[in-house]
């Protein structure tokens, strides 16, 4: 049912309404989106790497190659499965997701040492990203080399992976507290001198203002505009998808992300928020299957016993319910003319998560107690649906929580 619409606003066959989703119509003007946004970004998912980095986390062989094999599922275009060189196990299961020969790309994650190319090459992997810092003082007080070491370093091994048959990445980390200059330098020169399959720019503890990073691609892709740019971001002020937004402003190719935000401290930027985002948002094409969100989520809090918030973002489990007698009012009037995302950015079926939940509470009004009347079967007049109302928020307010179903339904067959 398409709605009626009103002569103010369009909704019809628009970019930012339909019977899944009603968004802002400002997202799809082309100043707002950016001349340099792309249609297709893809994402590297990052989970069974970084995302193990997590505090206390930790994946067994069957671990990661269940994983990996949901987000192949999923459709990601590529997913850092782990470092090789740090043991055996994860040479294991590298070496079945390589055999598998899955859909998406399976990517070994080395240092810039011969030797962790040497690992990826054992498992049979045709991709590797090979990182190191890009940060003066992390390159003379950890390293102890030079600018001039640090670039020879990072050709010679993306050199010697090339040689072998391998399609390198490189990785600058920690290049948001570098002067850009610095950067700049090492980022051009390691392109001109190896020319990496793709380069990736790393905001390592989230410290950058969107602003900055729209900066940093815009600049980084004038002066290496032959090789695909990815963003890796972590969260520490909860900027990571707006700083993802500011990439994609800028013409980045790609985004490195982890399911549920898994990552050091505050986490990486979420894949599930990244797909949903930049599809539902801006209209860009991640190649992930959005009705798998749900499935691929649960799996890895499953997996990790790390419990996602009831009020994260796309996937927490609270976020399509409904206790508010106005809003669901709101809802039930809006419906009725066609308007189904009423009272949320999106239907939750759109990123596999079920249905909108009524649910009862002190906050309850006549519309939700209608709800689940008809849906239970009861009938009632105005004045009995007004006792069940009062009942139902005094029940809300002296329990300080929901009322379960048997609760209700106690309520009404007293009424009645």
């Amino acid at each position: 049912m398409k709605p009626k619409e009103l002569k103010d606003m369009p909704l019809n066959d628009t970019p930012y309404f339909d019977n899944t989703k009603w968004v802002c119509p400002k997202n799809f003007d082309k100043k707002i989106k950016g001349e340099n946004a792309l249609d297709n970004i893809y994402i590297h998912d990052v989970t069974l790497r970084d995302g193990e980095q997590t505090c206390g986390l930790t994946w067994n062989e069957d671990q990661r190659v269940k994983i990996a094999t949901a987000l192949n599922e999923f459709g990601v275009k590529s997913i850092e499965v782990g470092m090789p060189v740090v043991s055996d196990e994860n040479k294991r299961a590298i070496k079945r997701l390589v055999k598998m020969n899955l859909k998406s790309e399976i990517i070994p994650f080395a240092r810039s040492l011969k030797k962790d190319v040497d690992a990826s090459l054992e498992c049979g992997a045709e991709r590797i990203v090979i990182e190191h810092a890009v940060n003066p003082y992390d390159n003379e007080y950890v390293y102890g080399v030079s600018s001039e070491q640090v670039i020879d370093r990072i050709v010679s091994t993306i050199e010697y992976a090339k040689k072998n048959g391998m399609k390198p990445t490189f990785m600058g980390w920690d290049t948001t507290r570098s002067t850009f200059d610095y950067v700049l330098n090492i980022f051009t020169e390691v392109a001109k001198r190896a020319n990496p399959h793709s380069m990736v720019f790393v905001d390592s503890f989230g410290v950058a203002s969107p602003f900055a990073i729209e900066f940093f691609f815009t600049e980084l892709k004038k002066n290496i505009p032959d090789i695909p740019l990815e963003f890796h971001v972590h969260n520490e002020f909860g900027l990571a998808m707006g700083s993802v937004f500011a990439a994609v402003r800028a013409g980045v190719a790609g985004i490195h992300s982890s399911i549920n935000g898994l990552g050091e401290r505050t986490g990486n930027v979420a894949t599930e928020e990244v797909a949903a985002a930049l599809k539902i948002l801006m209209g860009i094409d991640t190649g992930v299957d959005l009705t798998k969100i749900g499935e691929v989520s649960r799996l890895v809090e499953d997996i990790s016993k790390i419990k996602v918030a009831n009020n994260k973002p796309v996937v927490g489990k609270r976020l399509f319910w409904v206790e508010s007698g106005i809003v669901v009012d709101a809802v039930d009037k809006l419906n009725e003319v066609g308007i189904e995302p009423a009272m949320s950015p999106y239907l939750p079926s759109l990123v596999g998560m079920g249905e909108i939940q009524i649910k009862l509470g002190a906050f309850s009004g006549n519309a939700s107690v209608k709800y689940w009347l008809k849906k239970l079967g009861y009938e009632a007049n105005d004045e009995q649906i007004k006792e069940i109302v009062d009942i139902v928020r005094q029940e809300g307010r002296i329990r300080g929580t929901l009322l379960e179903m048997k609760d209700f339904k106690g309520i009404v067959e007293k009424v009645l």
